[in-house]
């Protein structure tokens, strides 16, 4: 007879040479005495660990010289990857990196590392009864079964969950879906660890001379009088200036005039070092905050997401999308630190008290124009809430130009039980009547006038950032036919805890 384990969660524990540990822990105990980490070490909002977690810049592996420790992790990693999970070898890189200081007495909620590839933890300072960490059964009907049958064991395939004890020198590895969660810190010394998220890293491709020559400078640099017509041409980046250009390799293709040219999103995104918050909640109850002239280059940024080719958005047949009007969307990826999202950041802490993340390691740009007249103020209303989040901040960053802008964000009150946000009978009566939520086939949905009541709206502004809880009912406001000649443009993200 033949019993087989299915469904394993694996978990790789290992431990590191001790003179390597030791070497670490001197590099950490300088590192922790530094300003530095005085300025990136802080509580937590809503747990009791102090961590440089929340401070995007901050990446302790390179900030306190941690080479041995990063070396060590990729290769385990790739162990991990080869014979724990038996898929074939791939290139991996740190993705993040950040400290975690457990005073006695703190302890770490239940979470998971949604987004990465794998997460690890390494033990820097693990006195006795420090806290293990602990994974819980993934499987929840499992759990569930357990409980009601009374068949937890001590035993791997019965047990309700996994406990590692940490050691100085330890590494914990797992992937990063997995929820873990920190005991309490019982012991009366101080528990250190650095937490890591891992990803595969992307595909090195090699950019020939000739391609580098034809490249134009960034989007966000303004045209100086070296770069005018009939100017000397401007030096390859990293050559300098005066520099002899590499000769142009035989046969190789040049780039098209029409083609388009690369930019650095950091540099063309730039935001503005003398932000101004304005706190303009709705009917006194939607805590809305906006930012006006956020951006650094605005129009360097219309120029560019303007004439970008678009993709469709929620194209569906027999919808209205490339009939009555363009639903599109441009995404662009984004790399910490990001001023944009670190802005955001701080703001969502300083406004609402939450310390936050970016749900995507993209941001999105919304890119809509008419072909026929609208049928409605208002697209449909709708939250951005997503499952497993304790809580999410919409930021919508309005792009057009002055004299394009028209309309904005309107905020909604569901008709039927009067709230502003999702509750049980709005939830009810999208299962009852499908046109009252968003499918994809109509933006402007159909009587929306029946089921919304407008409660308020933020309007339109170049460069504008309005921030809000996502739970609330909102839409994009269309009051005049205004966008047959150019796009509608708003960049969005969200923030979540």
């Amino acid at each position: 007879m033949a019993i087989n384990l299915f469904f394993c969660v694996p978990l790789l524990v290992e431990d590191i040479d001790p003179a390597v540990r030791d070497t670490i822990h001197a590099k950490v105990t300088a590192y922790l005495d530094s300003e530095r980490a005085k300025r990136d070490i802080e509580p937590a909002a809503e747990e009791s660990v102090a961590t440089s977690y929340y401070k995007p810049w901050a990446q302790v592996l390179s900030d306190a010289d941690l080479g041995e420790l990063e070396r060590f992790v990729i290769a385990t990693a790739a162990t991990f990857l080869e014979r724990g999970l038996r898929l074939p070898r791939r290139r991996l890189e740190i993705e993040r990196s950040w400290i975690n200081v457990f005073e006695p007495g703190a302890q770490e909620a239940q979470h998971s590392h949604d987004g990465s590839l794998f997460s690890c933890s390494y033990y820097v300072e693990a006195p006795k009864n420090c806290g293990c960490i602990v994974m819980p059964d993934p499987i929840g009907a499992r759990r569930s079964y357990r409980e009601f049958t009374k068949t937890a064991g001590n035993e791997l395939p019965t047990r309700r969950e996994i406990a590692v004890e940490p050691q100085p020198g330890r590494l914990v590895m797992f992937e990063s879906w997995l929820p873990h969660y920190v005991q309490c810190n019982k012991s009366d010394r101080v528990r250190i660890s650095i937490a890591m998220n891992l990803r595969e890293a992307p595909a090195r491709v090699a950019v020939a001379d000739a391609a580098r020559d034809q490249a134009a400078p960034p989007m966000s640099a303004p045209r100086s009088d070296a770069e005018q017509p009939g100017a000397p041409a401007a030096a390859p980046p990293g050559q300098p200036a005066g520099a002899p250009r590499a000769p142009q390799t035989a046969g190789a293709p040049r780039a098209r005039s029409s083609d388009g040219k690369p930019f650095l999103f950091d540099e063309l995104f730039e935001v503005r070092r003398d932000l101004k918050l304005s706190l303009e909640p709705i009917r006194n109850a939607i805590p809305t905050v906006l930012v006006d002239d956020f951006l650094q280059h605005p129009e360097d940024v219309r120029e560019l997401v303007g004439r970008a080719p678009a993709p469709n958005w929620k194209y569906e047949k027999g919808g209205r999308n490339f009939v009555d009007y363009y639903d599109c969307r441009l995404r662009f990826p984004i790399r910490y630190p990001n001023a944009m999202i670190s802005a955001a950041q701080q703001i969502v802490r300083k406004v609402y008290e939450v310390a936050t993340r970016p749900l995507d390691a993209s941001v999105d740009v919304n890119w809509f124009m008419q072909i026929r007249e609208k049928r409605a103020d208002f697209a449909v209303p709708h939250n951005d809430i997503t499952e497993k989040v304790r809580r999410s901040f919409t930021c919508v960053l309005y792009l057009n130009r002055r004299e394009e802008c028209s309309g904005g964000t309107a905020f909604f009150r569901f008709k039927k039980s009067g709230s502003l946000v999702l509750d049980e009978t709005y939830a009810r009566a999208i299962q009852e009547d499908s046109r009252i939520a968003e499918t994809g086939l109509d933006y402007w949905g159909s009587a929306g006038g029946d089921w919304w009541e407008t409660v308020g709206t933020v309007d339109m502004a170049p460069g504008r950032l309005l921030i809000f809880p996502s739970e609330y009912f909102h839409a994009a406001w269309h009051p005049e036919n205004s966008f047959y000649d150019f796009p509608r443009l708003t960049l969005a993200f969200w923030m979540i805890a």
